[in-house]
């Protein structure tokens, strides 16, 4: 299999202890789960009906709000898209509270396909890029709906070396199947034309879209 991001040639990465086999790049790291190992539209949606977050969970609130702090020194404009918003839109209610025009959009929750038919200042998707079945195309989408000079602002946790993978706890959600390294995001950002603005090494990814010449 080639690379889901960069094209590039991937190895075997095998998880003995869930039987699973994952592709690994040689050239930025990404990791995905082979197909056959996805799981179906019912059994993600079951997943996610497990999640029980709301707006009075003050740690949960406060998980957006520093992840608010990351992203807030590069932004220009208030019109935001917040994308796969999940069966309870939490971080879409913290946003309007400081000041955005939020549409949100999530396939199961909030399936209004609205959301197409605008442009963002800023586009966030928190916890949302490790369920992409096909994860460029989902980049380009969302590149076509950010504005000249835009940033995207993504959470998903990034996997280190194979035998830190393997023992990693985030592997085991049913829905993740896409593992983003910072040199994957890089290359998303080449092909692009993003700049990258900041990351945490760990599960924070700022880029800017470019100005047109």
């Amino acid at each position: 299999m080639k690379c889901k991001i960069c094209k590039g040639d991937t190895y075997i990465l095998f998880d003995e202890q869930f039987k699973m086999d994952y592709h690994r790049c040689k050239a930025c790291g990404f990791i995905y789960a082979d197909p056959k190992h996805h799981a179906t539209l019912e059994d993600e949606k079951e997943e996610y009906n497990r999640h029980n977050n709301s707006i009075e969970d003050e740690g949960y609130v406060n998980m957006f709000k520093r992840f608010m702090t990351a992203f807030e020194p590069f932004v220009s404009g208030k019109v935001l898209l917040e994308y796969g918003s999940g069966p309870e839109p939490v971080f879409s209610e913290v946003l309007r509270r400081q000041g955005y025009e939020v549409t949100s959009y999530d396939p199961f929750y909030l399936p209004d396909e609205a959301y197409l038919n605008k442009k963002y200042d800023i586009i966030t998707s928190t916890e949302v890029f490790e369920h992409f079945s096909e994860p460029y195309k989902e980049f380009e989408k969302l590149d076509g709906l950010l504005k000249e000079e835009g940033i995207m602002a993504i959470m998903t946790q990034f996997p280190k070396d194979d035998d830190h993978f393997k023992k990693w706890w985030y592997r085991r959600d049913i829905t993740h199947i896409s593992f983003f390294t910072v040199e994957s995001f890089k290359s998303l950002a080449k092909d692009f034309h993003y700049e990258l603005m900041y990351h945490n090494e760990k599960d924070y990814m700022i880029l800017k879209k470019s100005k047109k010449h």
